[in-house]
């Protein structure tokens, strides 16, 4: 770790930032342009942001969920989560139905408009993919897929056990 002058390969200092920050700043910069890319695309549907469509994309995967492992497989806030799925199902792309087992509990599917929404839009969001990472080869793509899976693998891991701690108490779990 470096806790000093972290210096890009540009040769330009970018202030006292770790090596840890700088990844940390990049990686949310990078989020932010995926997230202005898509809400173009989006434009053209009847979603206005990235993370209505993950959660319909999502919800396609895991089929009937409950609200809430939707909600917790996307690593959202409770109340967050809920707004989506409001927004969803207010524009009859999810249905919410009772749970056999949990009469307290909802689960959810996807519409037929909602898995027509995806197959029309699939390729608008291939397109953001392309923007977001054709400046890199092939080799490079591999490269970053293997480093953020593996660190994806370890934040899921504990992501459930620190998501009530405090501050202290995860950093404690999550740097050892």
């Amino acid at each position: 770790m470096f806790g000093f002058y972290f210096e890009r390969l540009s040769g330009k200092k970018t202030g006292f930032i770790t090596i840890n920050g700088q990844l940390a700043s990049l990686t949310g910069k990078l989020s932010k342009y995926a997230s202005f890319y898509s809400k173009k695309a989006l434009e053209k549907f009847s979603l206005n942001n990235i993370e209505d469509w993950v959660y319909l994309m999502r919800l396609r995967e895991m089929g009937t969920p409950k609200k809430s492992e939707l909600i917790y497989d996307m690593i959202s806030e409770f109340p967050s989560g809920i707004d989506v799925i409001k927004r969803l199902v207010k524009l009859n792309l999810v249905a919410e139905f009772p749970d056999v087992e949990d009469k307290r509990s909802k689960r959810l599917k996807i519409t037929e408009s909602g898995l027509e929404l995806l197959i029309k839009s699939l390729p608008w969001m291939e397109k953001i993919s392309d923007m977001a990472f054709n400046q890199l080869q092939d080799p490079e793509k591999v490269l970053l897929i293997e480093l953020l899976d593996r660190l994806n693998t370890f934040h899921k891991t504990h992501y459930m056990n620190v998501r009530t701690s405090s501050i202290e108490e995860a950093y404690e779990v999550l740097v050892k």
